[in-house]
């Protein structure tokens, strides 16, 4: 398994669209192999005192997401890049309405999944 991570800044005025968009995208993505893909943004909530705290010389930027990728390998997911399926979403208007940065692909060396999924819908609730 691969997990990719990237940076997108998304605009205040994008960002129920831009999830939106995930979400309607969502099956052709299976389609072509994806196991994951999850949109994250800074929680207000921070670690408590006795834990290691992200620094506090830096604001976040609050139309700044990450999103997280999950595939079964390299060659699944450069399938995917190659696909017209993906040419089309990202001529998408909504991909063009938000800057990506690079995307970092990880290899999965250790750890674990959870039995069950969480699942949020666009406004960060419960479906």
């Amino acid at each position: 398994m691969i997990l990719c991570l990237r940076t997108v800044r998304v605009p205040a005025d994008q960002r129920r669209r831009f999830l939106e968009w995930i979400d309607e995208n969502a099956e052709l993505r299976r389609q072509h192999g994806i196991l994951a893909e999850l949109v994250l943004a800074t929680s207000p909530r921070q670690n408590p005192a006795k834990t290691l705290r992200p620094t506090d010389d830096g604001v976040a930027d609050p139309e700044e997401v990450v999103v997280l990728t999950a595939w079964p390998d390299h060659d699944t997911f450069d399938a995917w890049i190659d696909t017209p399926d993906r040419d089309r979403l990202t001529a998408s208007p909504t991909h063009q309405a938000v800057s990506f940065r690079p995307l970092v692909r990880y290899d999965v060396i250790g750890g674990y999944l959870a039995d069950a999924s969480v699942r949020t819908s666009p406004t960060g609730g419960q479906p």
